[in-house]
């Protein structure tokens, strides 16, 4: 009996490579939305805790205008930052689903090489179950014939 051997073994690696490479961009995608979410809660701490400041410190102060400036000037950076990093995260979802369309694809492709293999093996494998059978059965046959003179032999 020969051993399997499978015509497109080196397209299903093929396949199996690219979706890897593309799980690995959709993890390093997927870590780079996970950073830009803790720099959007971090942005968020900072601009709760500078209220809550600015408000303790008007309550307690006389405003001077050029410190109520910087206030606001400063409150506006952080919102604006909070934007851009809010943008940027949503630019970076929108590659991890481009990215999970084409890992989706990517596993498609390979999972029809393989039920091609399967397929193929499965075939290989009656085929050689027929053979091995018909090899059987000549055996036994032979045996048979080979008793029957046997036994012919003996009888006359």
């Amino acid at each position: 009996m020969k051993k399997f051997k499978f015509s497109l073994e080196a397209l299903l690696s093929v396949k199996k490579k690219k979706e890897e490479d593309v799980k690995m961009r959709l993890a390093k995608k997927n870590r780079e939305a996970e950073e830009t979410r803790k720099s959007i809660e971090n942005i968020q701490n900072k601009l709760r805790e500078f209220q809550a400041a600015e408000k303790e410190r008007r309550g307690s102060a006389s405003e001077n205008i050029v410190s109520l400036r910087n206030s606001v000037a400063y409150r506006n950076a952080m919102k604006l930052e909070l934007l851009n990093e809010g943008r940027k995260l949503d630019n970076i979802m929108a590659a991890v689903h481009a990215i999970n369309q084409e890992l989706i694809k990517a596993s498609q492709e390979r999972r029809a090489v393989e039920i091609i293999k399967e397929n193929r093996f499965a075939e290989w494998k009656r085929q050689n179950n027929v053979q091995e059978q018909k090899f059987i059965d000549d055996i036994s046959q032979q045996a048979f014939i080979r008793e029957k003179k046997a036994s012919a032999q003996r009888g006359s």
